[in-house]
């Protein structure tokens, strides 16, 4: 549906060397001068960067924010320290940065939760597009659809057929209404018209436990999480919900490619300043966080975590959370999906 900017592709150094190129970024930056020596005879701010986590320290976006404030640390070189502001499926820790200083001290990592909320919240405190200025994408983190190893199906092909010949029988859980796995399968019913039963749980630990003893048959689970229970056969993938193959598991199709051609759902993580944030400190810090995502040690460190690496400029964002926005607010409104 949706194609992050930049393009989402585990080929992650060519693609952020032709970012470079293309945003005109001398490729200096990270590889020429010595480590730590990319900005820092021009700091992007006066003082410690605080980046905020809207999501509580362990998950796949703190452990993504904690290599994200690593390297502007090193690139901008100053204090960047990771804040943990949880609760309200993100919405606290959006609201604190949407009031912070426009100053380029203050920062957030966002994931789909920022353009997801504003269809399923009728009162929020901001707006999530005009409250904040894009610094850059970081990338994504598909789903895998997986299924408990009883359900009789091996396929995508075969899960829809199973789900047709028993309409309402099959349970799929999620971490919570109107999060990213949950919105992923409410897709996949609407583009092939089968009918599944959403059970909804406070987080994917959870819900990914009832999954392994079949109380649950079906789930879109992060792939941080699925590929080491999948690799282990406590659970059964059909298929991953990216645009393009998972190079964790290459074998495996795409959502797209076998039952609904288009299919894309994916935990974007992009890095977000204040509304009013000067543009030469948006472009320094777009700069540096994408120098940070060219160097082969963060490619290693996001691997485990199944992240795919797509930088963007803050223009290329922009447009993507707009569209983004809206394609949610179209499945969430024909699903009839709120959150009290």
């Amino acid at each position: 549906m949706v194609t992050l900017p930049g393009g989402a592709s585990m080929s992650t150094a060519p693609v952020v060397l032709r970012y470079l190129r293309r945003a005109g970024f001398a490729l200096a930056f990270g590889f020429a001068l010595a480590p730590g020596a990319l900005l820092a005879s021009e700091a992007c701010t006066a003082d410690t960067i605080t980046l905020v986590v809207p999501y509580a320290p362990g998950g796949v976006v703190d452990l993504v924010g904690r290599v994200v404030a690593d390297e502007l640390r090193t690139s901008v070189g100053q204090n960047v320290i990771v804040e943990n502001k949880a609760g309200a499926g993100s919405n606290i820790g959006t609201a604190a940065v949407a009031r912070a200083a426009p100053d380029g001290r203050t920062l957030i990592l966002a994931s789909a939760a920022h353009t997801i909320n504003p269809s399923l919240y009728k009162k929020l405190t901001f707006d999530a597009i005009k409250d904040f200025a894009p610094v850059g994408m970081v990338g994504s983190v598909p789903n895998l659809i997986v299924v408990n190893p009883e359900v009789p199906v091996n396929s995508m092909a075969e899960l829809i057929a199973y789900a047709k010949a028993n309409p309402g029988k099959i349970n799929f859980g999620s971490a919570g209404t109107g999060s990213s796995p949950h919105l992923a399968m409410e897709m996949l019913k609407a583009k092939t018209g089968i009918d599944m039963q959403h059970v909804p749980y406070q987080g994917q630990p959870q819900a990914t436990q009832d999954l392994i003893t079949n109380r649950i048959q079906a789930m879109a689970l992060t792939m941080t999480l699925a590929v080491p229970l999948v690799k282990d056969g406590k659970l059964k993938a059909l298929a991953v919900t990216s645009e393009k193959r998972s190079e964790a598991l290459p074998d495996l199709p795409t959502v797209a490619e076998t039952v609904v051609p288009g299919f894309n759902v994916v935990t974007y993580l992009a890095v977000l300043a204040p509304a009013g944030t000067p543009e030469k400190t948006i472009k320094c810090l777009n700069a540096a966080l994408v120098a940070g995502l060219a160097k082969p040690s963060v490619v290693e460190r996001m691997k485990p975590l199944s992240a795919i690496i797509a930088p963007s400029s803050p223009a290329e964002l922009a447009a993507f959370m707009v569209k983004d926005r809206d394609q949610w607010a179209e499945v969430i409104g024909a699903a009839g999906i709120t959150v009290q």
